[in-house]
């Protein structure tokens, strides 16, 4: 089970960079303190690469269902808000 879980939050990684990027991209801003201030010293994809790389080594390390399916959760919350706003900045 908690491998599914795991291939689910990966995909959801890969679209939380993707939307985050295109939000930026289009005059957004990093809502996360912490990555702001990393995104104004270091180049946003290759931070979130790194974030996102430790967050499913950790996943994977822990193997637990509950908290990977917590965290997908999370993250599919965290991607339908960066389309959101993709949405409203193309406008």
């Amino acid at each position: 089970m908690n491998t599914a879980f795991l291939f689910i939050f990966i995909g959801l990684q890969a679209a939380d960079i993707w939307s985050t990027l295109t939000a930026l991209k289009l005059g957004g801003h990093e809502v996360n303190s912490v990555l702001a201030k990393l995104f104004e010293r270091f180049d946003p994809l290759a931070t979130m690469v790194a974030v996102k790389l430790l967050g499913i080594w950790a996943l994977w390390w822990l193997d637990n269902y509950w908290i990977t399916g917590l965290m997908c959760a999370l993250y599919l919350y965290v991607v339908d808000r960066n389309l959101g706003v993709i949405e409203k900045l193309k406008k």
